[in-house]
């Protein structure tokens, strides 16, 4: 392989966006190998806020010690060792292609274009309600705070893919998950005309006895072909008033251009969720503003008091 990326695939969205069926699918193709969700990029390419070490000072050593040489020296270093790894992988694979599915690459998408000039993007995008729904279906459960955690997977994420697919241009393919799964076949020859291989309808039924740990490996592995009625799985998840409160938050946060940007109509969005709107009753025990700083605690006693007073007055 050029360690400039030319047999690499970089396959980025918001988590519960699609990402592990789309890399599933693909990795039927009989030239691409992949593996689980590599993450191998982030830690050089992100630089970390917390670790047992001072960060400031290791990042002031590091900017001294590249001061004295070449202005690519460190994107070139970066190169030559994980060219290699990517590389060892598809020797070892007997592959012409390897996939990097690693969804929180939209941290450094401009990062990675830089780092491997000829390597192909394929940004997924999914409706923004639909992977908030996913998220606190998967993730979050009845632990609404914890919610907190997730807020740069919806609140920066669409705004950075929005970013790399007007910045990547003729590398960059963009695929909306839903149509993946209305029309796989149309879709999945796109896709391989991007590549530049030959579709193969074997692609269509995916495998799956990857054993994979990361990744939505349950749910996936269910069925072996894309199944349209996940696109609107989602709705039924809105007759919770709590969730659907947060599905207002946070198409009002994204608002019309962010959601028409990624493919997605907001009036139909609003329309949906209007049509779902719960009692008034029942939105009165729903927590406002959860995609907001962490705020358990004071958010709880808010909730306590509304709830007191609710009673007091019943």
């Amino acid at each position: 392989m050029s360690n400039r990326g030319s047999k690499l695939i970089f396959l980025v969205s918001q988590p519960r966006a699609g990402s592990t069926l789309t890399q599933k699918i693909l990795a039927g193709h009989p030239q691409i190998h992949t593996t689980a969700e590599p993450w191998l990029m982030l830690a050089p390419l992100c630089p970390a806020t917390e670790a047992p070490y001072d960060v400031v000072w290791a990042k002031k050593g590091q900017d001294q010690f590249l001061a004295h040489l070449p202005n690519d020296a460190y994107d070139e270093g970066l190169r030559r060792m994980y060219g290699y790894l990517y590389d060892e992988a598809l020797m070892r694979a007997g592959k012409a292609f390897f996939l990097d599915k690693t969804p929180r690459y939209y941290f450094i998408l401009p990062e990675l274009a830089k780092t491997f000039p000829e390597a192909k993007f394929i940004i997924l995008l999914r409706n923004p309600l639909a992977v908030l729904c996913s998220i606190v279906s998967t993730w979050v459960g009845k632990d609404w705070f914890a919610l907190g955690a997730y807020r740069q997977d919806l609140l920066v994420a669409p705004h950075l893919l929005l970013a790399g697919i007007t910045q990547l241009q003729e590398r960059c393919l963009t695929l909306c998950y839903e149509q993946l799964l209305a029309e796989p076949e149309a879709k999945l020859n796109q896709i391989c005309q991007f590549l530049n291989i030959a579709y193969d309808p074997a692609l269509l039924e995916y495998q799956t006895s990857t054993p994979w740990t990361l990744g939505d490996t349950k749910s996936v592995d269910r069925k072996n072909k894309p199944d349209p009625v996940h696109a609107h799985q989602w709705q039924s998840d809105l007759r919770d008033p709590q969730t659907w409160r947060v599905c207002q938050e946070y198409l009002t946060y994204l608002g019309p251009k962010t959601v028409g940007a990624m493919g997605y109509n907001p009036e139909t969005l609003a329309q949906i969720l209007q049509k779902q709107r719960p009692t008034p009753w029942d939105l009165t025990f729903s927590l406002q503003t959860l995609l907001q700083p962490a705020q358990s605690r004071s958010a709880a006693a808010h909730l306590g008091i509304r709830l007191y007073r609710r009673m007091r007055r019943s």
